[in-house]
């Protein structure tokens, strides 16, 4: 049977599963290239299918709700142009683009291969009793951390100019490794670290972003990546990136470079495992940083506890998180 003969309710949790991969960037009917760095949370009830999507596109985070059809014409028929409930929606995703409609901000036409291959995939999971964290949940505590970490450097920078800011970040990085009983060869590796970032390749990132284009950002993230600041693993080199550069550099950004930050953050392979991850979370993927780095602030502030994105967003407010990120 082909993907479009499936009920639509079907087909939903393999549309959401499919969306919810934040390196991926999709085009468009009208042209546009957007990123959805959270593809909300799934609605069972009346309204649309999807609440609390965040999609990036032209350096600004949209937030929302989502619509999925197999065919676009059904919005009209389903009457969602009348309904006050379908007002939010930013994103219309469906199989086949029989009608041209502008209700939405965004339409998106999946590929039926790709979705065949997501639904197979949450079949496949489900059947190896995979349980862990919704990737909703992940993508919003990814951002909320990078968001915190940015404040801070934002604060920082304000403080003591972007000069010291880097050596400062990097020396309560330092510290933040000695308390969590790092090796002692590891510590004196990120001390001989603080000692050369300045002429690092990193340090150049942090220090003269203002001056880098932003299509060249991707490129230098490269090199960050090979190029050794002392004698330290890719692994500890990774960590300072994100830790402290990456922030720092989201505090200074242009939009067009903040785009090509997030560029980065949400479609960077993990370079390791995190045993930490591994133990609480046996099943939860660990192939991009943003799965690591959503767990980790998830862990932050909950621990083991469930909870939901609406506790999150009730907590910090999804609107400052947004507003921080176009205006930081």
């Amino acid at each position: 049977m082909r993907v479009i003969d499936l009920p639509e309710r079907m087909l939903q949790g393999a549309v959401h599963a499919l969306l919810g991969a934040p390196e991926k960037k999709w085009l468009c009917t009208n042209g546009a290239q957007i990123q959805i760095i959270a593809a909300g949370m799934i609605n069972v009830h009346d309204g649309p299918d999807y609440s609390d999507m965040a999609i990036l596109c032209d350096g600004n985070i949209y937030v929302g709700a989502g619509e999925f059809h197999k065919k676009s014409s059904a919005w009209i028929a389903h009457n969602h142009q009348h309904d006050i409930k379908y007002e939010p929606v930013l994103l219309h995703v469906v199989l086949q683009n029989d009608s041209a409609l502008d209700f939405a901000k965004w339409t998106l036409v999946l590929p039926s291969a790709e979705l065949g291959s997501a639904m197979r995939k949450l079949k496949r999971d489900k059947g190896l009793g995979k349980i862990s964290l919704p990737v909703e949940e992940l993508q919003h505590f990814a951002l909320l951390r990078l968001l915190r970490l940015t404040a801070h450097a934002q604060h920082t920078m304000q403080r003591l100019g972007p000069v010291k800011s880097v050596n400062a970040l990097l020396a309560e990085w330092v510290e933040r490794l000695s308390k969590k009983n790092h090796r002692p060869r590891t510590i004196e590796i990120a001390k001989q670290m603080l000692t050369n970032i300045a002429d690092s390749t990193v340090g150049r990132l942090a220090l003269q972003l203002p001056n880098i284009d932003a299509a060249d950002i991707h490129l230098i993230a490269e090199q960050v990546e090979s190029e050794r600041i002392a004698t330290e693993g890719s692994s500890l080199r990774r960590e300072l990136f994100v830790n402290v550069v990456l922030p720092l550099c989201c505090a200074r950004a242009s939009d067009s470079q903040r785009i090509a930050l997030l560029q980065w953050y949400w479609g960077a392979k993990a370079v390791h495992p995190y045993g930490l991850i591994r133990r609480a979370y046996p099943h939860l993927p660990q192939d991009y940083i943003w799965q690591q780095q959503g767990c980790l602030e998830y862990m932050r502030h909950h621990g083991q506890r469930t909870s939901t994105c609406g506790e999150v967003i009730k907590s910090y407010g999804i609107d400052r998180t947004v507003q921080f990120l176009r205006n930081a």
